[in-house]
């Protein structure tokens, strides 16, 4: 790269090989000996003196086109620690330059030094962008969950169990996805709008940004079609970074494969347990590729209950305790989270009951005993097995 600045050799460069304007302790014969010696050359003198000479390297604050110096003088290849811009130069300040090597956190995808374990030359770390498609996540994952869960409903057609009650929240999943780590841009969802209720829209607005919304418009296509101009326009626009990628299965591998091969680290996100079936990907994409299946976090951002007194999962045992409207479906799903347990559970609002669903004797005696300690003031009524 033309302005590239590594440990190989660069026209610009001053380094300690051999070089037609060599600067050496060496008493050894050259024409362009640059030494501390006090011989006379009438075109490559270098001594302590302040004279100004074409090719002297000094500690004086001349300029001059070959100078290495600690001075705060611009110049085209000073190499120094001052926080002056410059095409070339090498620091430790935190300006944003696009050929800059420093420690800071500026982005540009031809120039980044960092402490990632993955080597690209493109390799950008400048936040995380993420897109969700929710055109049929919430139905795929009703399948799943179903499945992992023992859910009773039966889908002849697709020879699978599957759970109608399931609620995803997506400020949750985004949770999950992000892990701590912050965006760069609005985050995009495309497809079925999730519900005003959803803790998504609070949690984005936290963290300084805004969902970017586009409804489903009937066709699949169309649904497609917008994301992949939405991820595109990233991939295209921004500095390599981390991209996320939330769908139902693997139909965008070749967007995430494009991003790849633009230095972008690519996570995808579905209900799929793999990833790439058709797409290869080279050794160092892969150092920067991770797959996520959906179905190893479902505990945390989904839940399954209903408003409606329906006869109870066949398979579960239920706790009764008493309705409360400071008792929110929140505070419940929290509660199953802190327990690491899917949450399920039944809200009768017209006997003032709730019933909450566990898998098995041990976890619905800790559930239980949690609720004696965190909640004294829920009064335990009845137990069925």
């Amino acid at each position: 790269m033309s302005n590239k600045i590594s440990s190989t050799s660069h026209s610009n460069k001053v380094p300690r090989a051999s070089h037609s304007n060599k600067v050496s302790n060496s008493n050894a014969s050259h024409p362009n000996k640059v030494s501390n010696s006090n011989a006379s050359h009438p075109n490559n003198k270098v001594s302590n003196s302040n004279a100004s000479h074409p090719n002297k390297v000094s500690n004086s604050n001349a300029s001059h086109p070959n100078k290495v110096s600690n001075s705060n003088a611009s110049h085209p290849n000073k190499v120094s620690n001052s926080n002056a811009s410059h095409p070339n130069k090498v620091s430790n300040s935190n300006a944003s330059h696009p050929n800059k090597v420093s420690n800071s956190n500026a982005s540009h995808p031809n120039n980044k030094v960092s402490n990632s374990n993955a080597s690209h030359p493109n390799k950008v770390s400048s936040g995380v962008s993420i897109f969700i498609d929710n055109s049929s996540i919430l139905f795929e994952g009703t399948y799943t969950v179903g499945r992992i869960e023992n859910a009773s409903a039966y889908d002849q057609r697709r020879r699978s169990v599957y759970l109608n009650e399931l609620k995803i929240d997506y400020g949750r999943l985004l949770s999950r996805a992000l892990h701590g780590r912050e965006i760069c841009n609005n985050p995009t969802i495309v497809g079925i709008q999730p519900p005003k209720e959803d803790s998504l829209w609070n949690y984005v607005q936290s963290l300084g940004y805004k969902v970017i919304f586009h409804a489903y418009k009937e066709r699949l296509s169309y649904t497609i079609s917008t994301f992949t101009i939405a991820v595109m326009n990233t991939i295209q626009t921004k500095d390599p970074g981390t991209m996320i990628i939330i769908s139902s299965d693997d139909n965008y591998n070749p967007l995430a494969k494009e991003a790849l091969k633009r230095g972008w680290e690519v996570e995808t996100w579905s209900w799929m347990k793999g990833a790439f079936h058709d797409y290869n990907i080279t050794v160092d994409e892969k150092s920067r590729y991770t797959h996520n299946y959906l179905g190893s976090h479902y505990k945390y951002f989904t839940c399954a209950y209903t408003d409606k007194m329906l006869d109870h999962p066949h398979t579960k045992y239920v706790l009764e305790i008493n309705y409360t409207e400071e008792w929110n479906d929140k505070h419940i799903m929290e509660f199953y989270s802190m327990l690491e347990l899917f949450g399920w559970w039944c809200r009768d609002k017209i006997s003032k009951k709730l019933f909450l669903y566990f898998g098995s004797r041990k976890s619905y005696e800790k559930a239980k005993q949690q609720l004696r300690i965190k909640y004294p003031h829920i009064i335990q009524l009845d137990v069925h097995n």
